[in-house]
């Protein structure tokens, strides 16, 4: 009866999705070449046929059935996951969040027990489908290719705002499992997803004793992150915008961030009815989206981020050097200067004052200024004459070229008809 108590008690930190029952489609995902090396390794595992393997491997692959994936927050990866388990036939286990959220203290004291209560009921799918298998006289080739019955994700991102008192789950997992000789035999495969490495390095001697990889997936890099805009566009056709100027706005960011922010602009669009009728152009909207913080990316700081390099494994904290600063490539200086842009975004001048400076600045220096944050948005460098100048208007950098653009004509109108006003036009 105890035991019955516990498993209705543990119970409801995980949810259960069955193949038939998964709601997901081929073109939701964003594949990606790392995604290879995840399914190739699943295919050898579901599939357990010793004859697939050359035969002077076969005392190196003993799979355990688990790997470890390094991968940014906001990415599609569960999604991808969710589409084998419902091709392959497979249930789908997965962190119930509510529930953790509202119970953080139960769930942490008895997370080993919560896992082990997964793999039971994994297991107790095994002895029920073996036992139908029978009845029905299937061969015993049909029930060696029927060992895995499921995949137990355990998307860390989930629990990245509860209070774990300190624990490091990773490290208490790979604990406990690392004498364990084989999870696969319990009927899952266990895919663990870390979002840092912060975690990962403090027990790496412990990796390979409970995982047969460790899979990094990198961020999206510019051509990446082109192709999904490229494809949204595409499907879109009605909806414009610059595609090359959001590319160069989202060096850090992940799949469902890119799609989201456009969603949320289409819709901030089509709310000011004076825009929409005229347009379908969202570029600058999206900006602003970006620029005022009225969007948050779930991809974490640069200094979390760089951590794809492979000296970032050894050097964690080395956001500030100069490495990181001049980049050994252009991504790396786009990624840096956006960050180093976000931070001095974060201290803005209300609208009053804003206005007030645009006005200054038109009244004395408008023709050099709409010269110089011409070249800004052309990427063109300034001289020295217009460095200086820039230097006197810095607050134009708080906005995008093409924001301050607009600032500096609007205050020019208004300065204009003030002068109209006092006959001194």
């Amino acid at each position: 009866m105890e035991e019955k108590k516990d498993d209705l008690k543990f119970s409801k930190f995980y949810r259960l999705i069955a193949a038939n029952e998964m709601d997901i489609d081929r073109e939701e995902i964003f594949y990606r070449e790392k995604y290879n090396d995840i399914i190739n390794y699943l295919k050898i595992v579901l599939t357990n046929d010793e004859e697939s393997v050359a035969q002077s491997y076969n005392k190196f692959i003993h799979p355990k059935g688990a790997i470890l994936i390094k991968v940014n927050p906001g990415s599609d990866i569960v999604d991808y996951l969710k589409l084998i388990s419902k091709n392959y036939y497979l249930n789908f286990f997965e962190l119930n969040h509510e529930e953790i959220v509202k119970a953080p203290d139960d769930f942490i004291s008895n997370f080993i027990d919560i896992l082990e209560n997964i793999i039971e009921l994994a297991l107790k799918n095994i002895e029920n489908e073996t036992n139908n298998n029978e009845k029905s006289q299937t061969n015993d080739h049909d029930l060696e290719q029927s060992k895995i019955k499921g995949l137990l994700v355990i998307d860390q991102q989930k629990f990245s705002g509860i209070n774990l008192n300190g624990k490091n789950l990773l490290e208490l997992f790979m604990v406990s499992y690392k004498n364990r000789a084989s999870l696969e035999k319990d009927g899952l495969i266990i895919i663990w997803i870390n979002n840092t490495m912060k975690e990962i390095k403090k027990s790496s001697q412990l990796i390979f004793d409970v995982f047969d990889l460790f899979i990094k997936v990198p961020i999206l890099d510019k051509a990446e992150r082109e192709m999904i805009f490229k494809a949204f566009s595409e499907k879109n056709p009605k909806i414009v915008f610059d595609i090359k100027t959001l590319v160069d706005y989202t060096a850090t960011w992940e799949v469902k961030d890119l799609i989201q922010l456009l969603r949320i602009g289409i819709f901030k669009h089509f709310l000011n009815s004076e825009l929409n009728e005229s347009s379908n152009e969202i570029t600058d909207g999206l900006i602003n989206l970006i620029e005022s913080g009225e969007y948050i990316p779930t991809t974490p700081e640069l200094k979390r981020n760089i951590e794809n390099s492979e000296s970032d494994f050894y050097k964690h904290d080395e956001f500030s050097s100069k490495n990181y600063m001049y980049g050994r490539n252009t991504e790396s200086r786009n990624i840096y200067a956006q960050n180093l842009s976000s931070e001095i975004k974060e201290e803005r001048f209300t609208d009053f004052m804003l206005n007030q400076l645009y006005e200054n600045a038109v009244s004395k220096n408008y023709s050099e200024l709409v010269l110089i944050i011409d070249k800004l948005n052309n990427n063109e460098n300034l001289e020295e004459i217009e460095r200086k100048i820039l230097a006197k208007y810095a607050f134009v950098l708080n906005d995008s070229p093409k924001m301050a653009q607009i600032n500096l004509e609007k205050a020019k109108k208004r300065i204009d008809n003030l002068k109209r006003a006092f006959g001194n036009y």
